[in-house]
């Protein structure tokens, strides 16, 4: 049997905790039987600031560990980078998380199994929220409660899929994400760079994957743990956050005006009954509330065509 080759890929950019934390989950994670890893680290940054974390990781592990930077900003540039690395190192499968998770024990066992028993040739996996330092007031965990939520009902629709055989429909995003090498080989396929700072690069790799042919897939049980700073626990951050995913989505999926319409305008009177009555259902309404306005909002962007700056320098960021 071919031994398989497995590329852990890593995008960063100043998140040295985050990173830190990613890498010693690394380091405990159980290892497929017969596989050989390689580990590949790029900074999107011109210059690197990571040689301590990454050179005390090396020491930990008995796998390569490859350390290089990307000059050309943009989260797209960097996973290209990694792709283009794990082709060029002869790897099978390359893998992606987010530089401010954890993955679970069996999270690389699980993930590659379900890409390859499967014959699949992208596939993702769940993500379970939590804070990366304790909550400071009722407004975080408000909104950390709401977020779990949403997280753990999307975990159990996309199983249920998967049990269907219907899981090919579904995106693979690029916090818990595998992909077979041979299909990036075969098609040339790449992240697509024109979505540089607007977020939605690894769905419209999906997209891009079904269109050439390829297999989607979910793998319910590879575990990933999404740990979220407190700045990002706030009505503000969950506002914009939302309103640029769900421009992004309309503008990737091209969306019609009629569905834009149609999907945006309940949600408005859904939005409203919920901040209405939050004085007395308590703050997860006004969470909610804010969360589906956030969704209209963006949903009116994309259709005017106006471009998420989401992941943008802070200069620019509008």
């Amino acid at each position: 049997m071919k031994t398989v080759k497995i590329a852990v890929g890593v995008i960063t950019k100043d998140r040295p905790e985050g990173l830190a934390t990613l890498l010693t989950s690394y380091e405990l994670m159980h290892r497929p039987d017969g596989a050989v890893l390689e580990f590949i680290i790029v900074e999107n940054d011109d210059t690197p600031h990571l040689d301590a974390i990454v050179n005390a990781f090396q020491e930990t592990v008995s796998e390569p560990v490859l350390y290089q930077t990307e000059p050309e900003p943009g989260i797209p540039f960097a996973r290209n980078r990694v792709l283009e690395i794990a082709l060029e190192r002869g790897a099978d499968v390359l893998t992606f998380v987010d530089d401010d998770e954890r993955v679970a024990e069996d999270w690389l066992i699980c993930l590659t199994d379900g890409l390859l028993s499967r014959d699949l040739d992208l596939v993702g996996g769940p993500l379970q929220i939590e804070a990366s330092t304790p909550t400071t007031n009722p407004w975080q965990v408000a909104v950390l409660n709401y977020l779990r939520e949403r997280a753990d009902k999307n975990r159990r629709i996309r199983t249920a899929m998967t049990k269907a055989g219907t899981d090919h429909e579904l995106n693979a995003y690029t916090n818990n994400w595998a992909l077979r090498l041979d299909f990036a080989r075969t098609t040339g396929l790449r992240f697509d760079t024109g979505l540089r700072y607007t977020g939605g690069s690894d769905t419209a790799f999906s997209n891009a994957v079904r269109s050439a042919g390829g297999r989607n897939g979910y793998v319910p049980e590879a575990l990933v743990h999404d740990r979220l700073p407190l700045h990002r626990l706030t009505l503000r951050y969950l506002y914009r956050r939302t309103r640029d995913q769900s421009r992004n989505g309309v503008q990737i999926h091209s969306k019609s005006a009629f569905k834009v319409v149609s999907l945006a305008l309940p949600r408005v009177l859904e939005a409203v009954v919920l901040a209405i009555s939050s004085p007395i259902t308590g703050r997860r309404s006004l969470v909610k509330a804010v969360y589906k306005l956030g969704l209209t909002d963006g949903r009116i962007r994309g259709l005017l065509g106006l471009k998420s700056r989401l992941y943008a320098p802070p200069k620019q960021v509008e």
